[in-house]
C-alpha cells in the first residue's frame, strides 16, 4: 500500500472543502483537466494543484492539500474514528472518477515536467519541474464550485495568521462528479451496491 492510498478501515464520505482561485460564479460546470501535478509544502503536507478548463475557456486554478504534515490522509474524529482529511476525498474523487484508482496510483504513475508555476519572489510565472499526474489530464470531470466571501488573513506579527475585517471573494471546490451520470462517488457506489465504500470496492 502506497502512502497516499484508501484504507480499507475507513468510509468515504461526501466532500467538504474551503479554497479557492480564480473566480467563478457558484455552480456545478462541465470542465477538462488542464494540469494536475504533485506538491510539498516546507512543513512536509503535500497538494493536488489543479487547472480546470470551462467550457467557457476560464480556467479554475486551486491548491488541494490532501495530507498533513506527517504525510497521514486521515484524522481521528470526535468519535473517534478514523476519516479521511476533506482534500484528501476531493482529491482522490477526482482519481477514482476518471481512472477508477485512487490518488496513490495517479501519484505512483506522474512523471516529471516543466510547468508554469508562480514564484513569490520574482512575482511571475516560471517554469519549474513538478511531478505531473499525468493520468488526469485531458479528462472529463464535473465540479461544483461556490463563490463566497471570506476574511483576509493577515499576521498578527508574531508569526500567527487571523482572520482580518477585510474580506474578499474566492472559490470553493465543493465535489467532482461523474461526466456522464451527475453522482458523486459515494452516490455511484450506492447505486451498485457497493457496501463497505473502500478501497476494494473500486478493484
Amino acid at each position: 500500500m502506497g502512502k497516499f492510498s484508501m484504507h480499507d478501515d475507513i468510509k468515504l464520505k461526501e466532500t467538504s472543502l474551503g479554497g479557492g482561485s480564480y473566480l467563478w460564479d457558484s455552480g456545478v460546470y462541465k470542465t477538462i483537466v488542464d494540469m494536475a501535478y504533485f506538491d510539498q509544502s516546507k512543513g512536509g503536507a503535500h497538494s493536488l494543484n489543479v487547472t480546470l478548463l470551462g467550457e467557457d475557456g476560464k480556467k479554475l486554478k486551486q491548491t488541494i492539500w490532501f495530507t498533513n504534515r506527517k504525510e497521514e490522509v486521515h484524522f481521528v474524529n470526535q468519535k473517534g474514528e478514523k476519516d479521511y482529511l476533506p482534500g484528501y476525498t476531493l482529491v482522490n474523487n477526482l482519481a477514482l472518477i476518471i481512472t477508477g484508482e485512487d490518488i496513490n496510483e495517479a501519484f505512483d504513475k506522474s512523471e516529471k515536467k516543466m510547468v508554469n508555476v508562480y514564484d513569490f519572489n520574482e512575482k511571475k510565472e516560471k517554469p519549474t519541474e513538478k511531478s505531473v499526474a499525468t493520468s488526469l489530464l485531458g479528462k472529463q470531470i464535473k465540479a461544483a464550485v461556490l463563490k463566497q466571501t471570506v476574511n483576509k488573513r493577515v499576521n498578527d506579527g508574531s508569526g500567527t495568521y487571523v482572520d482580518s475585517a477585510e474580506t474578499r471573494d474566492e472559490n470553493q471546490l465543493k465535489e467532482f462528479y461523474f461526466p456522464d451520470s451527475d453522482l458523486t462517488v459515494v452516490e455511484k457506489a450506492k447505486e451498485e451496491k457497493l457496501s463497505l465504500l473502500t478501497v476494494s470496492d473500486f478493484k
